[in-house]
């Protein structure tokens, strides 16, 4: 212990003479001129890692014994951080791969942000890639709402439901913040009711969008003929006024469906297209006799009418057959640019272009066609829930 207490005292000794033949040293470099107001005489010898930049001055430095020197450039402040090391947020760990994770993440989040902007850019309306996500004002947390509507029936119901023919596919319901829905009435051919019907119209009335009607028109078979075609408005004679009296019958039975459930609409659209399970009759004479006995019926209850088809089918089906209705044009699986398309193409029976559909394996999409975007003219088509 005495020869350790020894060495000490040396190594003390050797620190303080260090010192002061430093602070002589730095005294025989010359005095400068003090400033009124400046806490320093002259310059001091400051120890740094780097030299300093020609023709700077040295910040003035007070004294310092050795010990406090070492003190002060050796240990850690509150709120220290190195020159060379950027600071940290408040709270933020500084793990080098946390840090990379976060700046990959919000590198992600940037990217991801503009490429949905410029996709919205590209389909002002809607954009088929984000069908299913769910965005929310800011203001008042409320659904955003997408310029766009969609149109469901049958398919949307539970597979255990409909008939054997048609049973339900399951696919997904609107997206919170469409503007539009169209419900289907039947079940994919007439006197079958849409088993979702009072799902629907509840998901309707939940949202508070605009809503219209559409039903699938199709042939009367034998026993509908036989049993139909002999009651309604049209003399019963002849062929074409008991398929007339069949067609009236018919869409008699979706205006009950809509009474029952509270189904308010201004307009119902009559969908003429190919039906595997009830063809159509290759006379268009005939076909055309049922299809005028569905648009009497709407038109005797109140309703307006228009068409959804095609130019192909309705040729197929009704040839030249001109009602001059409006019209609901579909660009089958394409883009919303294709349908849109549709809205300026020639009409199928005369009508103006109102609404223009293009659909995916999920769901079917639709918009307004232009000068229909204005709420007095979406009042003609649709009932705001």
């Amino acid at each position: 212990m005495h020869h350790l207490f020894t060495r000490a005292n040396a190594a003390r000794l050797t620190v303080f003479l260090t010192a002061t033949t430093l602070v002589f040293l730095a005294l025989q470099l010359g005095e400068a001129p003090s400033r009124p107001g400046s806490d320093a005489a002259a310059p001091l010898l400051v120890l740094t890692e780097g030299a300093p930049a020609a023709g700077a001055r040295v910040p003035p430095h007070p004294l310092l014994l050795p010990g406090a020197f070492l003190e002060r450039h050796t240990a850690r402040r509150p709120g220290h951080r190195d020159a060379r090391r950027p600071a940290h947020p408040k709270g933020a760990r500084h793990s080098r791969s946390t840090s990379h994770q976060r700046r990959h993440s919000a590198q992600h989040s940037a990217q991801h942000a503009t490429r949905t902007k410029r996709s919205h850019r590209h389909h002002p309306r809607h954009h088929p890639g984000q069908a299913g996500r769910r965005t929310t004002d800011r203001s008042g947390g409320r659904p955003k709402q997408v310029w766009g509507g969609r149109d469901i029936s049958w398919p949307q119901c539970p597979p255990h439901v409909g008939i054997k023919e048609l049973r339900g596919l399951a696919q997904p319901m609107p997206e919170p913040g469409v503007r539009f829905v169209i419900i289907g009435l039947t079940n994919g051919r007439a006197f079958t009711p849409n088993p979702c019907l009072r799902k629907h119209l509840r998901w309707v009335r939940k949202h508070h969008v605009w809503a219209s009607a559409y039903a699938f028109t199709t042939y009367p078979t034998r026993g509908q003929l036989h049993r139909l075609g002999k009651r309604g408005p049209y003399e019963r004679r002849s062929l074409h006024a008991r398929l007339r009296n069949a067609g009236y019958a018919a869409a008699r039975y979706n205006i009950r469906t809509m009474q029952r459930h509270g189904f308010v609409t201004p307009h119902v659209w009559l969908d003429v297209e190919e039906s595997s399970s009830r063809p159509w009759s290759r006379r268009v004479d005939r076909n055309r006799a049922v299809v005028q006995g569905w648009v009497r019926a709407y038109r005797d209850a109140g309703y307006t009418v228009g068409f959804y088809s095609t130019i192909n089918i309705w040729a197929e089906i009704l040839g030249r057959t001109r009602f001059g209705l409006p019209e609901w044009r579909t660009a089958g699986p394409d883009t919303a640019r294709a349908a849109l398309g549709r809205c300026s193409e020639r009409s199928f029976q005369g009508g103006p272009a109102v609404v223009a559909q293009w659909w995916n394996s999920r769901r079917d999409f639709d918009r307004m066609c232009p000068g229909y975007t204005h709420p007095e003219k979406m009042a003609k088509f649709f009932h705001q829930y």
